[in-house]
């Protein structure tokens, strides 16, 4: 059955080639940005272009690798493939709250889709900071490379030293980086965030937002099956104890119209959110369906049944 899992082949076979035109135009654009975002004009020249396309080649490949972890049933490449599909889907239209158009824009929810997840250790607190490092330190790299084309081209009689303080001016100078990373962060908070975005009429964020939490608004089966490989992820958690904290996090997602449905546990939250997603095309496609999916799941988990799960023999 199909459960969002990636075959154990090389990393270069797992991606398709949209998606990696997708991540060339991305980071082409985010190099761009962050030549733009320096001190001084700099004019890259063709050996360090080759430079740069060897650089966002080589990080493709180790995202890919990441994503392909054997413990990964769910959070691999065919969920960054799924969330930049809902972002294509959120972005098309006249009721989009983005211009399609906005290659910046589009370029920062791509690369937010390709590192929100990539760091995930199902027994980490820290994945999302983790990933959001991990997408700094790529732009950092990307940087220097340009730092050093431009200081090829003036004066270079100073310390070497100067270089890295300079990257990291380039980084909290480049307004797409700080867009990028704050999109990661935010999938550690994804209700609260994207009630956040809705207010503060953050469209970007608001938009990765409903992408990434696109799955629970699918079909019964395509969300059954999701559920049952979350569940693949947290084998280690005792039967009993995943049912409950899994049905207690469902149970936060549900806006405060459906809280009827919550258990009569204690330890429910206060709710101030009305709804699952931030923006009004993601809210007429899948809300509902959202809501649905998840009560059916938490009356599931308390009655002790895992959606599609995988029962072990011997």
């Amino acid at each position: 059955a199909h459960c969002f899992i990636l075959c154990n082949s090389d990393a270069n076979m797992m991606m398709e080639q949209s998606l990696r035109n997708r991540w060339k135009s991305s980071v082409t654009c985010l190099i761009n940005e962050l030549g733009m975002s320096s001190s001084s004009t700099i004019t890259i020249d063709r050996e360090r272009l080759q430079e740069l396309d060897a650089l966002s080649q080589s990080w493709l490949e180790k995202i890919s690798q990441l994503y392909a972890e054997p413990h990964r049933a769910y959070h691999n490449m065919t969920h960054v493939q799924d969330v930049i599909a809902s972002l294509d889907f959120l972005l098309d239209g006249e009721d989009s709250s983005i211009d399609a158009h906005t290659t910046c824009e589009e370029a920062i929810l791509i690369l937010a889709a390709f590192f929100h997840d990539v760091i995930y250790n199902p027994k980490s607190s820290t994945n999302e900071k983790d990933s959001a490092d991990l997408f700094v330190q790529f732009a950092s790299e990307l940087s220097t490379t340009i730092s050093s084309s431009s200081n090829q081209q003036g004066d270079t009689s100073g310390d070497d030293n100067d270089e890295q303080p300079c990257t990291q001016q380039h980084i909290r100078n480049c307004i797409m980086v700080m867009q990028i990373e704050g999109c990661i962060i935010a999938t550690a908070t994804h209700i609260s965030s994207a009630g956040i975005a809705h207010e503060t009429q953050n469209h970007t964020l608001a938009t990765f937002l409903d992408a990434d939490m696109s799955i629970l608004g699918k079909d019964v089966e395509i969300y059954d099956k999701y559920a049952g490989c979350i569940r693949r992820e947290y084998e280690f958690v005792e039967r009993n104890m995943y049912c409950d904290k899994r049905a207690d996090i469902l149970e936060s997602f549900l806006p405060i119209l459906d809280q009827d449905v919550a258990s009569t546990t204690t330890a429910t939250p206060v709710k101030k959110h009305s709804f699952i997603y931030a923006t009004e095309k993601a809210r007429q496609q899948w809300e509902e369906q959202a809501r649905s999916n998840l009560k059916n799941e938490i009356e599931m988990l308390r009655r002790g049944v895992i959606p599609c799960e995988i029962q072990k023999h011997g």
